[in-house]
């Protein structure tokens, strides 16, 4: 469930469906807890899993927050499976996704 206290652009950015989102703001805008609420809708509704989803940031301290707060997300919805996957998920940095990808395809 969507919390309440999302802007209408972030419900938004929330529950759009069908297509890919880039979430753009400031510091301290909600960009995270946005991305979290948009990964979390999208495993709820069974639209994919953490492991087909790509998840980028710019830096490593924004991309364990995700994991931090996914990891709670789906403890508290009961996504077990989710749970177990989230090692394997690709959440990281652009520069960290972009370095393994070249070294995976060079």
């Amino acid at each position: 469930m969507i919390k309440i206290d999302l802007t209408k652009s972030q419900k938004m950015a929330v529950q759009t469906l069908g297509k890919n989102v880039l979430v753009s703001a400031g510091a301290g805008t909600g960009k995270t807890r946005v991305l979290v609420e948009r990964i979390l809708h999208l495993l709820r509704n069974q639209k994919a899993t953490i492991t087909e989803l790509l998840v980028l940031t710019f830096t490593e301290k924004a991309a364990n927050e995700i994991k931090t707060r996914l990891s709670k997300g789906f403890r508290d919805s009961g996504l077990e499976r989710a749970c177990q996957d989230l090692e394997r998920a690709a959440i990281s940095t652009f520069h960290s996704f972009a370095s393994r990808l070249l070294k995976e395809h060079p």
